[in-house]
């Protein structure tokens, strides 16, 4: 290659490669972009306004509280129809096994045992659905639902009772008292969890506690121990 093709090849290659000052301009520019990028994004995230994970999680908190607010009333007319339907069923039971351990104040008989197992049956089957909601709606359904559950476990209790001859139809007797006296007080734990809730909710007290017939180791609204 001739010395003047070498000249020219070389002062190409010059004017191609730019100049260490220029490159270096050039990075700093994109250096700035990317950090005025970042500022750009940090303020919309964390500025005044929430971002769309903050929006959604405040419009499910909206959700659930309007589904509580919808169930709430039912559950709590429910619980106090259950209270009513239960009322003499419970007086008749502490008739034939007091709740303070006593000696029965009247014979069990098959005509009332029956009596008392398809108005249990009625209430049990009343809680079978359990809707979807909250934790203090969630509990104190489940709470309302294992009360009449045990109560129908204290009914065939009784009913067993009936079929067989002394003394071992006292005991069975007993044995059925303590099971419906142990379902009086889940009934009270679940009825102060709906009373708080109603408070909460602005709706004001709702007593619906079960008759208990004496002292039955139960808890009142207000946490103080409820004789009847």
């Amino acid at each position: 290659m001739s010395r003047t093709v070498r000249s020219r090849a070389t002062k190409a290659a010059a004017w191609a490669t730019p100049p260490p000052r220029a490159k270096g301009r050039m990075w700093a520019g994109f250096l700035t972009a990317f950090l005025l990028g970042l500022a750009v994004a940090f303020l919309i995230t964390s500025g005044n306004g929430p971002d769309a994970t903050q929006r959604r999680i405040a419009e499910l908190e909206r959700e659930d509280a309007a589904r509580d607010a919808a169930q709430l009333g039912p559950l709590t007319d429910q619980a106090k129809g259950t209270r009513d339907s239960l009322a003499p069923v419970l007086a008749a039971m502490a008739q034939a096994a007091p709740v303070d351990g006593s000696a029965p104040k009247s014979p069990l008989t098959s005509d009332a045992v029956t009596g008392w197992r398809d108005v249990v049956a009625a209430a049990e089957k009343s809680y079978e659905q359990s809707p979807s909601a909250g934790n203090g709606i969630n509990v104190a359904r489940a709470g309302l639902r294992t009360a009449v559950q045990q109560l129908a476990a204290a009914v065939r209790g009784f009913e067993t009772a009936l079929g067989v001859a002394e003394p071992v139809r006292s005991t069975l007797v007993a044995l059925a008292g303590e099971q419906r006296t142990l379902a009086l007080r889940t009934w009270s734990v679940a009825a102060v969890q709906l009373d708080v809730i109603n408070i909460e909710a602005g709706r004001g007290h709702v007593h619906v506690q079960l008759s208990t017939g004496g002292d039955a180791g139960v808890i009142a609204p207000d946490g103080a121990p409820e004789g009847r």
